[in-house]
């Protein structure tokens, strides 16, 4: 294997390594605020991230990497053998050199090659330095001690061996060709019990690849000779992006090419039991191999969430406020493709409740809330949906000052006091809007929020907030599974068909025995169960040139809800429920209003796919 498939083999695994440092000082800070004990672990597992960091480095002459990591590792090793856990100043001069090696990795995958050392470098080797001194002072370390736990190799020749002082029945060494994989004789740090699995867990990089768990048993040898239990370990390949994608583009198409063939009318007049049974086990792998396939694209979101552990530390520290953030359902998985656009809407809103929501310590005092405030940020799969929630026990919205900023901005008038708390809240999403007494580094001009509702509503998500004045805030984002395949409710209107996500459908209704009452401006509205909800045709919808004939035989109508706001669409027959593999629309039809896709039915028919939320603005019952 050459250098160049070394170097991009490392960087993701570079760029993981550097983000299981930065999660074990984040667990170290924590220890530092309750207790200050001493955790062997975590100081032993952030000191094999710097070391083979340096190690990988060092095989590909990154000699810059080299520079930094090194002195990192030497910091790192005098707190083990000192059994020291690194102080307030010890843990930033850490972060600080964490961010200094991702830049540095981030231009050695712009260039592929070894990054010059410039003066925030330096810098950072400098207080390395002093810091390792400072230390060798305080402790019982010579300088003997500390030159002898370095490699006697050049550090462009190190193969990630452990320090010499280690003892050599402890260290089974790797042949070089395994550093970026796992020996089939694990070594003795690797097999160890960790206090806290979180630090150890990689963060995925989904911007090169995705990494497919694949189960491999191994059988290692016990120190007498024997074979010992058998232990199962998880292997995994790396898979690039641009594979995974075209795996699911063609088994889209075999979904549809199964549904023309096994709905074809001359296959379902055939009265054979065993052509049906064959027809049948056909339709079941097809449908196992569609769920494998997407399956393979999902990852959990771990990897986004506790990327938001070192926002929030930095944040607080911004704000001199004591933020405490607690993460749960980090295993719930979504697909791969929405993982990069997730993150900044988070980002957004964590910056805004720590900015906004969470009181200063002489506030929460005086409010009998404790003195740390916290935020939830949490994960669950429901249906078709992945819930991310954001919730804080800060101040709360303030729906008054909402409505006086909204007011001197021209963006409400007349009578306010009709609007219903969500209708005040959704207002800071208008552009613009900031209710904040000041502008801070961290937020208050009024950008941001409108961002955070337009990307989740790019995903095909949607967006919630709950909130008590004085009590705290909750955001909800609704993201869909996958962006390539939905469930979704097929509708005919005459000789067309329409797709409307099913989650957006609230029912059914049969016209054939109601009155359509009519309202001003040809607006008609049917009476359901006392509510009044307007009803439209698919011509005034979608403005086709040329209209789409009604056949007129069972008239019905499906009723769509957004945010809480109903109307009506008449079709002809409701086809049934099935999962559509989406197709985006191109050329002169990608800003076509009212439709965000189409797909093709397993009759061979095309089916637009019904943008129900452009609908709704059209027909002017949203704001």
């Amino acid at each position: 294997m050459g250098r160049e498939q070394l170097l991009l083999d490392f960087i993701p695994e570079g760029f993981e390594l550097i983000e299981v440092c930065e999660s074990a000082i984040l667990s170290i800070e924590e220890i530092n605020d309750r207790s200050g004990d001493y955790d062997e672990e975590l100081i032993n597992n952030l000191f094999r991230a710097v070391h083979t960091f340096k190690g990988s480095s060092g095989l590909l002459k990154l000699e810059s990497l080299v520079k930094i990591s090194h002195e990192a590792e030497t910091l790192m090793d005098i707190l083990r053998k000192e059994k020291l856990l690194p102080d307030e100043d010890i843990c930033q001069v850490l972060i600080n050199t964490c961010d200094q090696l991702r830049r540095l990795l981030q231009k050695v995958d712009e260039t592929k090659s070894n990054p010059e050392l410039d003066e925030e470098s330096e810098t950072i080797i400098e207080v390395l330095k002093r810091e390792i001194k400072q230390l060798m002072q305080n402790t019982n370390v010579s300088e003997a001690e500390v030159k002898t736990s370095e490699p006697k190799k050049k550090s462009y020749e190190i193969f990630g061996e452990e320090s010499e002082n280690v003892s050599a029945a402890s260290v089974i060494k790797k042949p070089a060709f395994e550093i970026f994989g796992e020996s089939s004789t694990p070594t003795p740090p690797q097999s160890e019990e960790v206090k806290n699995p979180e630090i150890l867990k990689p963060q995925i990089n989904t911007e090169k690849q995705l990494q497919d768990s694949v189960t491999q048993t191994k059988t290692p040898i016990d120190k007498d000779g024997m074979n010992a239990p058998t232990a199962v370990h998880k292997k995994e390949i790396k898979v690039a992006n641009e594979k995974l994608d075209a795996l699911m583009d063609l088994v889209g198409e075999l979904v549809i090419a199964e549904s023309n063939v096994t709905q074809h009318p001359m296959l379902k007049s055939l009265r054979n039991e065993d052509f049906n049974s064959s027809i049948n086990r056909l339709r079941k792998i097809v449908l196992d191999l569609q769920e494998v396939a997407l399956s393979t694209r999902m990852i959990p979101i771990s990897g986004v969430f506790h990327k938001m552990s070192r926002l929030i530390r930095d944040l607080q520290k911004k704000a001199n406020k004591k933020v405490a953030l607690y993460i749960s359902g980090e295993e719930t998985e979504i697909d791969k493709s929405i993982v990069d656009l997730i993150a900044d809407p988070i980002i957004h809103i964590l910056r805004n409740s720590i900015d906004h929501g969470i009181e200063n310590t002489e506030e929460r005092l005086l409010s009998n809330k404790p003195e740390v405030g916290s935020i939830q940020l949490s994960a669950k799969q429901s249906v078709n949906e992945v819930w991310v929630m954001i919730r804080d026990d800060g101040r709360g919205l303030n729906r008054e000052k909402i409505i006086k900023k909204s007011i001197e901005r021209g963006i409400l008038s007349g009578d306010t006091d009709q609007l219903s708390d969500k209708e005040v809240y959704n207002l800071i999403f208008v552009p613009g809007l900031s209710t904040a007494e000041s502008v801070t580094d961290i937020s208050g001009r009024g950008v941001g929020m409108d961002i955070v509702r337009q990307n989740v509503e790019r995903m095909g998500g949607k967006i919630e907030i709950h909130s008590r004045y004085g009590m705290g805030t909750s955001f909800i984002l609704r993201i869909p599974l996958s962006l390539g395949i939905m469930e979704g409710t097929v509708v005919r209107i005459g000789f067309k068909f329409f797709t409307i996500q099913t989650t957006e459908l609230r029912e059914f209704i049969s016209l054939r025995d109601r009155e359509e009452i009519p309202l001003e401006d040809n607006q008609k509205v049917i009476d359901v169960r006392g509510v009044f909800i307007p009803i439209f045709d698919i011509n005034q919808i979608l403005n086709h040139r040329e209209e789409i004939p009604y056949d007129g035989l069972d008239p019905l109508m499906i009723v769509l809800e957004y945010e809480k706001k109903l109307i009506g669409i008449r079709v002809d027959e409701i086809i049934g429920n099935q999962n559509v593999v989406i197709k985006p629309l191109q050329g002169i039809l990608e800003e076509a209003n009212g439709v965000n896709g189409f797909t093709i039915l397993g009759s061979g028919n095309v089916s637009l796919i019904l943008d129900v939320k452009s609908i709704f603005q059209k027909m002017q019952r949203i704001d």
